[in-house]
């Protein structure tokens, strides 16, 4: 999916939702998705889905599944394009996220905010995939952008994550300090 994908699929799922639920839904868009919505990662940036970390109410996530169904059969999407699975890595998002969100659309009963830049970063740094490589060469972090990211894997490692984990996190941001060096 491109970015141009991506936003129609969650304005009709905006609008689908208007017929299953009676209560607005908000949820908070991580990962390629976020960045592609907010303009942080290029143009020819496309992803094979739409990682959804929040979702609030919590009540409302059947009946918002129930309208990302009719909405994959629609457009012709696989029907993970709309993927709650990333809620499992809620802990890894940085404190003081909900102030740095950036709308990015609104449909029907829906509203779809996005990560931040230096949270997507962040995630993008401590996820370290080839694919998460190449974005994080693509948004070319500033130097206080670097340090923010280095705070928040040491927070991550004071929480106990994984330590293969915060080593691989710490080899990416040693290669970024790099691009810094004076």
């Amino acid at each position: 999916m491109d970015s141009s994908i991506v936003k129609r699929a969650l304005q009709l799922l905006g609008e689908r939702l208007l017929t299953r639920h009676d209560a607005d839904v908000e949820v908070l868009v991580v990962g390629a998705s976020a960045g592609m919505l907010t303009g942080q990662l290029p143009r020819g940036r496309t992803t094979v889905d739409c990682d959804v970390m929040v979702i609030a109410p919590r009540e409302t996530e059947g009946a918002l599944l129930a309208a990302a169904d009719d909405v994959a059969a629609e457009l012709g999407l696989p029907t993970c394009w709309f993927n709650t699975d990333v809620q499992l890595l809620i802990h890894a998002l940085p404190m003081g996220w909900q102030d740095r969100c950036v709308r990015a659309c609104a449909s029907g009963r829906l509203r779809v905010d996005a990560i931040g830049r230096v949270d997507l970063l962040a995630m993008k740094v401590y996820a370290g995939r080839a694919q998460d490589l190449q974005d994080i060469r693509d948004m070319a972090p500033l130097l206080h952008e670097v340090r923010f990211v280095a705070a928040f894997i040491d927070a991550l490692e004071s929480l106990g994550e994984p330590t293969a984990h915060i080593t691989d996190a710490r080899a990416i941001l040693a290669e970024l300090e790099r691009l810094h060096a004076p």
